[in-house]
């Protein structure tokens, strides 16, 4: 970057920011935001600001007496117009720019880099050339949104400097990296030190190789490339086939299983096979038996009830026989008295009334009329007593004198119950009996029947089960069977070997070549780590792989093992050993522009930025190149460099 300030804008930044009106100072930063809380009411208004700064070659120097204030925005904003991919900026900063316009001398050209943003979003740009004497020139490139402003960038970039494109093949793909990854090499800040050259490891190589001019490097990086990708699409292919063959180890070992828990299954069914036509038999004897036991069981219930109907007529009769056969022994004791006085008037019973008694019919005690018909029996009784009585009076006569030896009477009410119901018994206890047997036989022939129906079923289940069998040993059979390769892999092999190939070739073609650069580079970076304040660090080697060893404080180590601080020391010497590099050798590419953002950061003393500086400068005079230097600590800014290399915000000021 360079050129005559009266001619040349080379940062421009146009737009609108916050302005605090009627706020207590106190309570604001002078960003606009809040410190602390308060009631105070707050008005805020957007009005126009523009930026402005020309560097010039060498090492130029950002910096503010507190953090947040504009210096790493003016480095994004740097490269936001160089590579064409918009930056990480806060809410605020992406809101008030408006429009840019950055003058890249590139070789004798100068470019003008101007767009506007909404937001961060880019439109309406361009890249111009302008002359010698101010004027337009040409516009080489136009874009009106974020990907085409990439894209013009790595067009009007990559020729001009004499860089390609380069593909590296990233888990299997191909992918092209372009201008905007070569602008990652050129900014060096504290969190990105992952990688000694930009910001990607897996790109470090290929940008080292690039920026060193080492032959044959785009031809190895397309070769390393192509095989990198065939021998991913070969493994790639190589595991499908493993997967594809321990899928079918388990589908085989998954069938066998399955045959022998079919045939463990089959195993375990009873034996026998149950007679159709005996167990049809069998089911109609059931029923049957079902109908007799039912029939038996109707009969039972009837006799029962009849039993329960004769008990209680005998019952009935034992009380009335009970009843009339008391009264009869009682009447006969008393018909058979002979009374000489009336119970009553105790008046005498004379001979002639006794002997009266079968003359004239009358009682001789109260001269009732009698019953001739008892009478004639021996029975004393008034006409006038009841039918049932006299009935009775005679029956007990009549018994009286069976008892005495007479001829036996038929049988009684009672006797004829009693026969009755000893009948009822006997007959119920033969149903019980013939219930009971039935239902013996009927038990039987039902687990008979269920035996059968078992090994009906079973005999089923075997058949399903050995259908089963054979489908599964079938499919184990089929899964047995040695299939003959299929050869599915995507690529020609010969064409795999080639790449390799080639590979090895353009590696050793490279090595070869690099080797001493890199010895006469990693020289020069010690040299420079030393400058820059980290003198425990010696015995520095940058190989091919973009790796470096070291010794710390005499023992081995690496860059990854050393300390932020340490790191950030290497990282910067690295790039500045390989632009120097270039600039000696002619044949690298690297641009000459380089940006460290907060270096400060990783415990860097003002001692040491001092004397990082004072090497910068001494690297500056060696070869032209441009550095800008972002940091807080401002005093080694004003030490060492002089004013027009310097933009400096003081206090709590804003660098833009």
């Amino acid at each position: 970057m360079g050129g005559d300030p009266d001619k040349q804008q080379i940062v421009s930044v146009g737009g609108g920011c916050a302005e605090i009106v009627g706020a207590d100072p106190d309570v604001y930063r002078g960003d606009g935001t809040e410190r602390v809380e308060s009631n105070t009411a707050v008005f805020q208004a957007l009005v126009p600001f523009a930026f402005m700064w020309e560097p010039p070659d060498g090492v130029n120097g950002i910096g503010s007496g507190s953090n947040l204030r504009g210096k790493s925005s003016v480095v994004e904003i740097l490269l936001w117009s160089l590579s064409g991919r918009c930056a990480v900026f806060s809410v605020a900063v992406r809101r008030w720019v408006e429009h840019v316009e950055i003058d890249w001398v590139v070789g004798t050209e100068r470019l003008r880099v101007a767009f506007d943003a909404d937001n961060g979003n880019v439109s309406n740009g361009s890249v111009t050339v302008i002359e010698e004497n101010g004027a337009h020139g040409p516009v080489i490139a136009t874009f009106d949104d974020d990907e085409a402003f990439e894209d013009a960038m790595s067009s009007v970039m990559l020729n001009r400097l004499r860089l390609e494109s380069f593909t590296v093949s990233q888990s299997g793909k191909p992918v092209t990296h372009k201008w905007a990854s070569y602008v990652n090499a050129l900014w060096v800040r504290p969190k990105d030190l992952k990688s000694i050259i930009g910001k990607e490891a897996t790109l470090s190589v290929r940008l080292m190789q690039m920026f060193i001019g080492t032959d044959w490097v785009p031809v190895l990086a397309t070769a390393s490339t192509v095989a990198g990708s065939l021998e991913a699409k070969r493994k790639a292919a190589a595991e499908r086939t493993k997967t594809a063959t321990e899928a079918m180890e388990g589908s085989l070992a998954a069938a066998q299983k399955a045959a022998k828990a079919v045939e463990a299954k089959i195993a375990e069914l009873p034996e026998g096979t149950p007679d159709p036509a005996k167990l049809a038999q069998t089911n109609a004897r059931i029923s049957d038996l079902v109908r007799q036991i039912h029939e038996s069981e109707t009969q039972l219930l009837s006799q029962s009830v009849a039993a329960d109907t004769v008990r209680q007529q005998l019952k009935a009769a034992r009380a009335r026989h009970h009843t009339e056969y008391e009264h009869a022994l009682l009447t006969k004791f008393f018909h058979q008295m002979e009374p000489t006085v009336c119970p009553r008037c105790t008046a005498g019973v004379t001979a002639d009334r006794r002997a009266a008694e079968p003359e004239q019919h009358k009682c001789s005690v109260c001269t009732s009329d009698l019953n001739l018909e008892a009478l004639k029996v021996n029975v004393v009784v008034a006409s006038s007593v009841d039918e049932a009585v006299t009935t009775a009076l005679v029956g007990a006569t009549a018994a009286v004198s069976e008892d005495n030896g007479e001829e036996l009477a038929p049988k009684t009410e009672i006797e004829a119950l009693e026969e009755a119901a000893a009948r009822v018994e006997i007959v119920m206890a033969g149903l019980r009996k013939q219930i009971d047997e039935l239902q013996v036989t009927h038990d039987g022939l039902v687990t008979e029947t269920a035996l059968d129906a078992v090994l009906a079923q079973a005999v089923e289940d075997r058949r399903l089960l050995e259908i089963e069998l054979a489908r599964a040993e079938g499919a184990a059979q089929a899964l047995a069977t040695p299939a003959s390769p299929v050869d599915v892999s995507p690529i020609d092999p010969i064409q795999l070997a080639v790449a390799e190939a080639a590979e090895r070739v353009l590696s050793r073609w490279v090595k070869g070549h690099q080797d001493p650069l890199l010895a006469r580079i990693s020289a020069e970076i010690e040299r420079l780590v030393v400058n820059f304040g980290a003198d425990s660090l010696s015995n520095i080697k940058l190989d091919g792989a973009a790796n470096m060893t070291l010794r710390q404080n005499g023992d081995q180590s690496t860059y990854g093992q050393v300390t932020h601080g340490e790191q950030l020391r290497l990282k910067i010497a690295t790039v500045i050993s390989l632009i120097k590099h270039g600039y000696i050798e002619g044949i690298g590419r690297h641009p000459g522009f380089l940006l460290l953002d907060s270096p400060a950061a990783e415990e860097m003393p003002d001692g040491d930025l001092a004397t990082m500086l004072s090497a910068l400068l001494d690297v500056a005079r060696e070869a032209p190149m441009q550095i800008i230097v972002a940091t807080r600590s401002t005093g080694p800014l004003v030490e060492l460099l002089p004013g027009n290399n310097r933009l400096i915000a003081e206090g709590d000021s804003f660098v833009w």
